[in-house]
C-alpha cells in the first residue's frame, strides 16, 4: 500500500500552496518491488486554440497527481490523463478553460476504466488551482461498492481554514492522522514553518522507524501554487559524506550522478 498526505499550506512568507508528501515503497502485498517508487507526479494542463490550424497554446498550468493502491493502475491512469490534459482544445478568443470539477470527473472515468479492466483498485488525489476560477482544491477519488459493484466516489475540498487539515489516502489513515493531531496539539496554531510542515515530520519518522510494513522507502514531496509546480529532494545523513541528497529515496550523486551534459540536475532540497 502506501500513504499520501495532502494539505493547504499557509506558512508565513510564502504564496499559499498545496503540499503533498508520500512514501516510496511499492509492494505486491507480500514482497517489496521497489523502495524508490514514484507516487506523486506533475499533471500538466495545456489548452490549445482550435480556431486555427496552428493550434496555438493559450494556457498552461499543472496539477498534482498521486495514487495509492495498484501501481499498475495508478501509472496507467496518470499516463492517460497526462496525454488528455496536455491536449485540451478550446477557443482562445473566449478564453475557454476547464474547471476543476470536470478535470476530476474525467480522472474518475479513467480510473474506473483501468481498475475494472485490470481488476485492481486504486485511490487518487488531484490537487492544485482550478484553471477556470483559480480556486484551490484537493480532490480524493476512492473506491466504493454500490450494490456489490465497484464504483468510485469523488470528494472535492475547496474550503481551507487557518489550521493544518490533512487529506490522506492509502494505508494506516487513522493512525497517521492521530499522530499528526498529537504533534499539532503540542504547538501553537500559527503561521510558522514548524507548524505547517508537521505532517512531513510525522511521515518521515514513520518511514525511518519502519512503523508500518506497508509504508517505507523514503520521502517524496511536491508543492503546487497558482503559478507553478515543484518537486523536492531531501538532505540525507550518510556516514562519511558531508553532503548527500535523496530524491524518491534515490541517492542523486551516488546512484545516478547529477551531471547532465553541460548542466546539473538541480532539484530543490529540504531538510526534515
Amino acid at each position: 500500500m502506501t500513504a499520501i498526505l495532502s494539505w493547504f499550506n499557509k506558512e508565513k512568507g510564502t504564496l499559499p500552496y498545496i503540499m503533498t508528501v508520500g512514501d516510496t515503497k511499492i509492494s505486491n502485498g507480500e514482497d517489496t518491488l521497489t523502495l524508490e517508487g514514484a507516487k506523486i507526479l506533475e499533471l500538466p494542463i495545456r489548452c490549445k486554440d482550435l480556431s486555427t490550424p496552428y493550434q496555438e497554446v493559450y494556457f498552461t498550468s499543472s496539477l498534482s497527481f498521486s495514487y495509492a493502491g495498484s501501481a499498475l493502475v495508478g501509472f496507467n491512469v496518470y499516463c492517460a490523463l497526462q496525454t488528455m490534459f496536455s491536449n485540451i482544445g478550446g477557443l482562445k478568443k473566449y478564453n475557454q478553460l476547464p474547471d476543476y470539477v470536470s478535470l476530476c470527473e474525467k480522472a474518475k472515468d479513467v480510473l474506473f476504466f483501468y481498475s475494472t479492466g485490470i481488476r485492481s483498485p486504486s485511490e487518487l488525489v488531484l490537487s492544485g488551482f482550478c484553471p477556470k476560477s483559480e480556486v484551490p482544491f484537493i480532490t480524493t477519488i476512492k473506491p466504493v461498492l454500490k450494490d456489490d459493484v465497484l464504483d468510485y466516489n469523488i470528494f472535492c475540498k475547496t474550503d481551507f481554514s487557518d489550521l493544518v487539515d490533512v487529506i490522506i489516502i492509502g494505508d494506516k489513515k487513522t493512525e497517521i492522522l492521530e499522530e499528526i493531531d498529537v504533534q499539532l496539539s503540542n504547538q501553537n496554531k500559527d503561521d510558522s514553518t514548524k507548524y505547517w510542515r508537521t505532517p512531513i515530520k510525522v511521515l518521515n519518522r514513520i518511514i525511518k522507524e519502519k512503523q508500518f510494513a506497508t509504508i517505507g522507502g523514503g520521502m517524496q514531496m511536491t508543492t503546487v501554487n497558482l503559478f507553478r509546480f515543484e518537486t523536492y529532494s531531501f538532505f540525507a545523513d550518510i556516514e562519511g559524506r558531508d553532503f548527500a541528497m535523496k530524491y524518491r529515496n534515490i541517492d542523486i550523486f551516488e546512484d545516478l550522478g547529477n551531471n547532465l551534459g553541460d548542466c546539473r540536475i538541480s532539484i530543490t532540497c529540504l531538510e526534515v
